[in-house]
């Protein structure tokens, strides 16, 4: 009888090779996919603060209120009386008068009818998990000349 030539046992000792390959194998995805889910949880919440920067940014080119009330100065938004909160996101930010002069070019205003008060918001956003988001535009206010 030899030994060398006994083939007993060698399914057991594939079947182990494959199952630690399957193993090595599983838990690669299992990394992989945490790590993916991971980082789309994040964007979201990213995306939940720029959204309400946005809101912000919306709510301050739209509201009359705040250009009837700001003067030469600058006003805190949103203002009282008004939530930009929605879920577990919220905004504020502010509305800065700089400047007036004449309408923008390409915007077909008359300059000797029309003059343009120029603004800049400054919006700021949050989001679940502390995220946070900032923007800022500029704005031109079209009035009839005094």
């Amino acid at each position: 009888m030899k030994i060398v030539n006994n083939e007993k046992g060698m399914a057991l000792v594939i079947a182990l090779i494959i199952m630690f390959i399957m193993s090595l194998l599983g838990t690669m995805l299992y990394t992989t996919s945490s790590s993916e889910t991971k980082a789309a949880r994040n964007y979201r919440t990213k995306q939940d603060a720029f959204y309400a920067a946005e809101r912000a940014i919306e709510y301050a080119k739209t509201d009359s209120n705040i250009y009837a009330t700001i003067g030469s100065g600058s006003v805190n938004i949103p203002l009282s009386g008004v939530s930009l909160s929605a879920g577990s996101s919220n905004a504020s930010g502010t509305v800065e008068y700089l400047a007036n002069g004449n309408p923008p070019r390409g915007s077909g205003l008359d300059a000797t009818e029309f003059e343009a008060n120029f603004y800049v918001i400054s919006a700021a956003g949050t989001g679940p998990a502390n995220s946070m988001t900032e923007m800022e535009t500029n704005v031109a206010r079209i009035v009839p000349k005094k």
